[in-house]
């Protein structure tokens, strides 16, 4: 696990260094060989991704909940206000 840490940091310190964005190609080919050199099989790599996104999909669903609550919140004040 620390060879995908090192790859992670190496790949975030060259972007910051070039002002450039992270390339994703780059981080996906390194993330893959790392995976592969730790012993994960193509079922595991292809579970780990299937498992990421449905983490970033429950985190996106987490944030725009959050972000309609807020706002529904706002709408109840700005009612509130009027009203008196």
């Amino acid at each position: 696990m620390d060879t995908l840490v090192n790859t992670l940091n190496a790949i975030r310190h060259q972007a910051s260094q070039s002002n450039q964005p992270v390339n994703n190609k780059v981080l996906a080919d390194c993330l893959f060989r790392d995976l592969k050199q730790q012993g994960l099989k193509d079922k595991d790599i292809v579970s780990l991704s299937s498992e990421l996104i449905a983490q970033l999909t429950n985190d996106i669903k987490v944030r725009a909940e959050k972000v309609h609550t807020t706002d529904a919140s706002s709408t109840s004040a700005e009612k509130l206000t009027r009203t008196r």
